[in-house]
């Protein structure tokens, strides 16, 4: 049995949410299982569900919003990288935000990549793309 690939969305906005999964599907990752999570707090367990659990499959790569209610992105990328079975993932930054501090505070924390999330559809398709690379192995910051 292969293992299912698993991506962590951690995203308050059922928008975005849908935009992800188009984003995903546009790219050809449609036999994946997205576990979407809508705070920050639901987030760290579900890492810590998944450090507790063998049996569960740890995800191979997460999204994350920075601003999220109960939990900031920055906090939930922290808890990521000291996890026993998911520290090594991607872990790409999804966010409106522009700010230099918040892409070097990601980068320092060890986000593998950082999306600005476009005002358009065509460039928020390029998620699926960045998606995509990462799980391939190369990631790339993409300014949306």
């Amino acid at each position: 049995m292969n293992s299912p690939i698993t991506i962590l969305l951690a995203e308050d906005n059922p928008g975005d949410v849908f935009l992800v999964r188009r984003a995903l599907e546009k790219h050809g990752l449609r036999d994946l299982e997205l576990v979407v999570v809508e705070d920050g707090q639901a987030a760290i367990r579900y890492i810590e569900r998944v450090d507790a659990d063998e049996g569960m499959f740890a995800p191979a790569l997460a999204l994350l919003d920075l601003n999220l209610p109960r939990a900031t992105g920055s906090r939930i990328l922290m808890r990521i990288r000291q996890s026993r079975r998911c520290g090594a993932i991607p872990i790409i930054i999804v966010t409106s935000s522009d700010s230099p501090l918040d892409r070097d505070a990601a980068a320092q924390l060890g986000a593998s990549g950082y999306f600005q999330k476009p005002g358009d559809l065509a460039g928020f398709m390029q998620l699926g793309q960045v998606v995509r690379e990462a799980l391939d192995g190369h990631v790339r910051v993409v300014n949306g």
